[in-house]
């Protein structure tokens, strides 16, 4: 009979163990749409009651406070002109930005690069540069909150949210 309640039990476990290998997603309260571009190349997370608008050139994602706004801009590559490197805009951009205070880098490779700084009126902005040797995305998180607010995790939470799919 002991034999029989170890089985038992030993089953139990092994439901149990499967029950949590099981990854669960911690969105906290992320609960996005995607947004894919018409040509289908990039797509991006967009947050319940966001509004999203789109032009020729970029797509912006705006709080329903307007305290947060993410704009992503696209760039193509010219012919003759050499690969595209988000290192590079990265740098020239931070050369020419109104930053106040200190730069975090937050990523540094060819295909993406980005930072996190405050401008010289308190705000605070996240930039990431993606790039697949053809198009370059600036994409641009901007709250006059702090990126550790609500609003601002949400709007970071989109930016790292960007698709860019490899050329063809």
């Amino acid at each position: 009979m002991p034999t029989t309640v170890k089985k038992t039990t030993e089953t139990k476990k092994a439901a149990k163990a499967a029950k949590k290998s099981t990854p669960s997603a911690k969105t906290n309260g992320f609960h996005p749409g995607i947004y894919t571009v018409p040509r289908g190349h990039v797509s991006l997370a967009v947050p319940t009651f966001w509004t999203l608008r789109q032009t020729n050139d970029d797509i912006q994602v705006e709080s329903e406070a307007s305290d947060t706004a993410v704009i992503v801009t696209a760039y193509q590559r010219n012919e003759g002109v050499k690969n595209l490197d988000a290192r590079d805009y990265l740098e020239h951009f931070l050369g020419t930005a109104p930053v106040k205070g200190k730069i975090t880098q937050l990523d540094a490779a060819k295909g993406k690069a980005g930072a996190r700084f405050r401008d010289e009126e308190g705000d605070h902005w996240q930039v990431q540069f993606l790039t697949n040797g053809l198009t370059l995305l600036l994409a641009t998180c901007h709250t006059t909150l702090k990126l550790t607010s609500h609003e601002g995790r949400t709007g970071v939470a989109v930016i790292e949210s960007i698709k860019l799919k490899a050329r063809a």
